[in-house]
């Protein structure tokens, strides 16, 4: 069985990047993305990027990884994600009027809030 659910969890997160760029990258690149683990690609669109870069210090652009990863993890409950990092919890935060400190717990309708903010710059992931 639990063969089965890791065959399953690696299928619903093929969709995620092989490596994440920073901010500074993406905003420097012609055609601005990432590579996926199932060999598509995943473009971000240079408004987000835009907005992003709008929020944070430049001095900071190079610590953002993208896409900011939210992650639904079996512990945490139904409807609740988590997002670790510094920097992308400090954005998660900016737009969701909440304290971060390196990791944050957020609960589906700030999942659809943030996502409504960043559809292409934050993608999920499945634990």
């Amino acid at each position: 069985m639990d063969r089965l659910i890791k065959l399953e969890l690696g299928r619903l997160n093929a969709h995620l990047p092989r490596n994440r760029v920073s901010l500074r990258e993406a905003l420097a690149s012609p055609n601005p993305g990432v590579n996926t683990l199932d060999g598509s690609r995943h473009v971000f669109k240079r408004e987000e990027l835009r907005f992003l870069a709008g929020l944070l210090p430049e001095d900071r652009w190079d610590e953002l990884r993208l896409p900011i990863l939210i992650s639904f993890e079996h512990g945490l409950g139904r409807g609740a994600a988590k997002i670790k990092g510094n920097v992308e919890t400090w954005i998660a935060g900016k737009i969701l009027g909440k304290e971060a400190d390196g990791e944050m717990v957020i609960y589906r309708p700030e999942v659809l809030l943030l996502r409504r903010k960043l559809p292409t710059t934050t993608q999920y992931v499945f634990r």
